[in-house]
């Protein structure tokens, strides 16, 4: 007896639990308050309750996979790229043309005046020597320079033997050979100007 009891206790439980969703209030069942004048009726599963005059519905609200579905805009890249930078612009450097160095001026010997011998260049000393055999003469040697000369006489081996210095504007008579070159030089030896003795007397004038 006891054991049936407990069987109805339980049948009667089963059956209010499946009934308590049609007796919850409204409030309770997410509806809103119903209005003056109207009816509350139960809708059932396939007809959906109608909906109060008056009143608008929003969109449902997009759901997390709407939005993963929906794609998203890639922002657009930059284009990236390295930067070409110019060389400052240099200016243009042209050869310069450039003249030939004007040749160095010849200088001729002087032209001798009357009863002067002839000069010769001092680049003729490495050729010149004495040799034996000529007449004895004189020449008579002027320095015509602003400097100091210096007198020598070539021997036999075409060596320097020096015999007197002029001052300018001093003069002197040197007896001599024929076949006896002379040089004159400057102070620091440097050879200015070469002789040869003529069989009359002469002129030897240091320009």
């Amino acid at each position: 007896m006891f054991v049936l009891t407990l069987v109805g206790v339980g049948a009667l439980a089963v059956v209010l639990l499946a009934l308590q969703p049609f007796f919850a209030s409204p409030r309770r069942a997410g509806l809103p308050p119903p209005q003056a004048g109207e009816v509350i009726g139960v809708a059932g599963p396939s007809t959906p309750a109608p909906a109060p005059p008056g009143r608008t519905f929003s969109p449902a609200p997009v759901s997390l996979s709407t939005r993963l579905a929906s794609p998203k805009a890639k922002p657009t890249p930059k284009p990236t790229g390295t930067a070409i930078t110019r060389p400052p612009d240099r200016p243009s450097t042209s050869p310069a043309s450039t003249a030939p160095p004007p040749p160095p001026p010849t200088t001729q010997p002087p032209v001798p005046g009357p009863g002067e011998l002839s000069p010769l260049p001092p680049s003729q000393e490495p050729s010149l020597r004495s040799s034996g055999g000529g007449p004895e003469t004189f020449v008579d040697f002027a320095n015509a320079r602003s400097e100091p000369v210096t007198v020598y006489w070539l021997d036999y081996g075409g060596q320097r033997q020096p015999y007197t210095s002029l001052q300018p504007g001093q003069s002197y008579r040197q007896q001599t050979y024929v076949g006896h070159p002379w040089v004159v030089t400057d102070g620091a030896g440097v050879a200015l100007v070469c002789f040869l003795p003529a069989p009359e007397i002469a002129s030897a004038v240091v320009r």
